[in-house]
């Protein structure tokens, strides 16, 4: 096993954009505390470095949590419960079960070894103190590091406060003492604005710093101000603002107050049109793409050819981020964010009406993106669709939370909700997919077609869930609308899910008759859509169930025909498993491994952990069958790190739990008890999508530890492009980024950059990891030939891309 030191990181911190500047000493007291605490809180005024110091300090313990550190972000998180809920999706957790998330959530952490950050959680309070207890008292392993701007209150928590940067005195700055750190984060942040500072500039920089009350961002806007005005103009136009605040007294003013006189600063100096893009951008929740900033922010004076400008202009003075789409993840796009702290900024320059203005138009793009998504699912675009969505989350739960506060609005709320199916079932959102059903349909009663709609997708979450009176009763509250409505579409679904309630319930004749008559109306319509092939597949669940294994196979081949057809992919999955099923049940075990292997890579892709654990299940008694015992075992091992995440194995069935049982029994029975679990142990230790490929290829043996330093493109990210693997030699040789992009004759930002994608595509969180991966791809002989050319950073051969091959590398 990998020693605490060693071990590669695991979790989602992200990779630093910019240098972290000083505090070593806050660093050693936030760790300190962490030895002596399960949580640790950090408070302080918006914008002096909560976010940035936890992150440094929680990357600094990271390898000593056996099971990773993970970051959840909460800043817009607006209701406390979907706390646990963010908690638990970021662990990965899929919750299928009607137990309650912070059941699952309290389960599934219970032997963790685990430490999780929890960053803003001032407008969610009540939430985090709950959600913090569920963890600690269930977790002995488990550790948290929380922001906020003021403490949770939790019984054992130790709070620190964040202090501001130093910032020098004139006496300093005169005796050429050591540059402080706010002196240093200014130069550090106006030099990538294209400022080189010179001597003598020390002492304006340092009264900039003091006026400034050493407020981290603060400095940062400052900073990036250089690109357009000189030290003494920012000096001086800084000065006369603050004058005004502090009425000579520097101690009378407080930090939030320094703060707020910044961002009025920072918006003065923007241009009418910067100023109202500014505004109206923070109507968005977690970020934006161009278009939708396009349509939401224009109009008033503003037209949408200019946002795209503007949007440059902004991130030039540090008041919007620009955030690259993950590797290989082109779908979700470049997007883009403002700070918390400059959001709520933002916010305040709303009047009433414009607000509400915004807000709709927010809701109505959104709601548009979810009826798009919900027609253009059953295609060959479902993966682009679910890193789009996915990216969304934060925005369209800003634009449901919009539906349900006025009673006029919650009939949008309803489509919005409903449009989302794919999203809460094929994306593995039950819990707060029911949820947010669950509220939407308390809110207006009317017998519409949005509400029929919702009473299906809300039947066919409780019904996975194992809450079947629920399934049942909104099943027929569907049917019950649909007659009032005139509308046998809406009838089909309520019938198809009336199926399913059957199916929970056990009831399986009435549950096939349902869902293969719910098909035959569907297949009748104009467009066929996901929801209606499902119940295809469910029929065909249905009949492997009653033993009619060649009637399932039927159904199974007939959706197998209709998704090849439109290009489809995730209902296609689910007929592979299906077809899979009744092969194995009907003894021809080798068939169902083929089918079974095509429908988990497919899952895999979605991360459709319910559907991996069915299918894993369903190859592991089919390796039973064929006595390949062993790959059995290391099967049931892999499955021991999805149920977990799941919370309900194979939907509840005791027929399945029965097949599985007698087929876990044979596999140890064959193999003995010791050697067993030893081969489970082998895969159950290891990350899912390390040891999924290989167990279910059947290319495992033995399967190998963890390395500290995979091969090139062994990374979700792919193969690093050829300007890429420059940088990554250079890092390993110890170059700075300034160093770095003096020797590839780049600018600084673009170095800092190149780091950036290559910690992402490698999964890395440190310069070192980079280094020791570089070091690793090298024969000996390219690494003496290194060592004796100091200034050289050459490319390995087999690792250097063609110039046919640049596109290839975009994954």
């Amino acid at each position: 096993m990998a020693s605490r030191t060693s071990r590669r990181l695991v979790g989602n911190l992200p990779a630093e954009r910019t240098s972290f500047v000083g505090r070593r000493q806050e660093c050693a007291d936030v760790r300190e505390l962490m030895s002596r605490s399960r949580l640790v809180t950090l408070t302080g005024v918006g914008g002096v470095g909560k976010t940035r110091l936890v992150l440094r300090v929680a990357a600094q313990l990271g390898r000593a949590y056996r099971d990773g550190v993970w970051l959840v972000e909460l800043a817009e998180v607006r209701d406390d419960d979907l706390v646990v809920h963010t908690i638990a999706q970021t662990l990965g957790i899929q919750d299928w079960s009607s137990r309650g998330v912070d059941a699952v959530l309290a389960e599934y952490v219970r032997d963790k070894d685990v430490l999780i950050v929890l960053d803003n959680c001032e407008q969610v309070l009540d939430g985090c103190v709950k959600a913090c207890t569920v963890l600690l008292d269930a977790a002995p392993g488990l550790r948290i590091l929380a922001t906020s701007r003021q403490p949770l209150d939790v019984y054992g928590e130790h709070v620190l406060v964040v202090p501001t940067l130093p910032v020098p005195g004139p006496a300093d700055v005169d005796t050429g003492a050591d540059t402080s750190n706010s002196v240093r984060l200014f130069i550090d942040r106006a030099s990538a604005a294209g400022l080189r500072c010179t001597a003598g500039q020390e002492g304006t920089i340092a009264e900039l710093c003091r006026a400034l009350d050493g407020i981290p961002l603060a400095i940062e806007l400052a900073a990036a101000r250089t690109r357009f005005l000189s030290l003494d103009e920012l000096r001086s136009r800084i000065g006369d603002r603050f004058r005004l605040l502090s009425s000579g007294t520097r101690t009378s003013r407080p930090r939030h107050q320094t703060l707020q006189a910044t961002m009025d600063w920072s918006y003065e100096l923007c241009s009418a049109e910067e100023r109202m893009l500014w505004a109206r951008m923070s109507v968005f929740a977690g970020g934006m793409d161009l278009a939708a900033a396009e349509h939401v922010c224009s109009g008033d004076g503003l037209t949408p050819d200019r946002v795209l400008d503007l949007i440059a202009s902004l991130i030039d003075k540090s008041i919007l981020i620009r955030i690259a789409s993950p590797a290989g993840d082109r779908a979700a796009g470049t997007r883009y964010q403002l700070l918390s702290t400059v959001r709520e900024y933002g916010q305040s320059l709303q009047g009433e009406e414009e607000r509400a203005r915004l807000r709709l138009r927010h809701r109505d793009w959104y709601l548009g993106l979810a009826e798009r998504a919900a027609r253009g699912w059953f295609g060959p675009h479902q993966l682009e669709w679910r890193a789009r969505i996915t990216a969304e989350h934060d925005n369209l739960r800003a634009a449901m939370e919009f539906c349900a506060s006025k009673p006029e609005h919650v009939q949008a709320g309803l489509r919005l909700a409903g449009d989302l199916w794919f999203y809460w079932t094929a994306c593995g959102l039950i819990a707060e997919g029911r949820q947010w059903l669950d509220r939407l349909l308390a809110l207006d009663a009317r017998p519409t077609a949005a509400r029929g709609t919702d009473l299906w997708v809300c039947s066919w979450l409780a019904s996975h869930q194992g809450d079947v009176a629920w399934g049942r009763a909104t099943a027929e509250r569907c049917i019950a609308i649909a007659e009032e409505l005139d509308d046998p579409s809406l009838a089909s679904f309520g019938m198809h899910l009336r199926g399913v309630a059957a199916l929970a319930e056990g009831e399986l004749e009435q549950a096939h008759e349902l869902c293969a008559q719910a098909w035959e109306r569907h297949r009748t319509r104009e467009e066929i859509t996901s929801p209606m092939v499902m119940s295809l597949v469910q029929a065909g669940l249905v009949a492997c169930l009653q033993g009619d294994s060649e009637r399932a196979i039927e159904h199974a081949e007939e959706c197998l025909r209709i998704t090849s057809k439109a290009g489809e992919l995730w209902t296609r999955s689910w007929s592979l498993v299906v077809r899979g099923l009744a092969r194995w049940m009907r003894g021809d075990a080798k068939a169902a491994v083929a089918d079974l292997q095509e429908g988990i890579g497919i899952k895999t892709r979605f991360n459709d952990l319910f559907g991996l654990g069915v299918a894993v299940e369903v190859l592991a008694w089919s390796h039973v069958s064929l006595g390949e015992h062993d790959q059995a075992a290391r099967l049931f091992g892999v499955l021991g790190r999805i149920w977990p995440l799941v919370g309900i194995p194979l939907l509840g069935s005791q027929q399945l739990i029965d097949y599985r049982s007698r087929a876990e029994a044979e596999a140890r029975a064959a193999l003995g008890d010791s050697t067993f679990d030893k081969l489970a142990a082998e895969t159950a230790k290891l990350r899912l999508e390390r040891s999924l490929p290989m167990v279910v290829r059947g290319k495992a043996r033995s399967v190998p530890a963890p390395s500290a330093a995979p091969p090139a493109g062994d990374r979700s990210g792919g193969l690093l492009t050829r300007r890429e693997l420059q940088v990554a030699e250079a890092v390993a040789r110890g170059m700075s980024n300034k160093e770095i992009a003096a020797n590839l004759v780049i600018s600084q930002r673009t170095a800092e950059a190149h780091v950036e994608h290559i910690l992402t595509k490698l999964d890395f969180g440190s310069r070192a990891q980079i280094a020791a991966w570089v070091t690793a791809q090298h024969k000996p002989e390219e690494a003496a030939w290194r060592a004796s050319a100091p200034g050289a950073v050459p490319i390995p051969r087999e690792m250097a891309p063609s110039l046919e091959d640049g596109k290839h590398h975009a994954r």
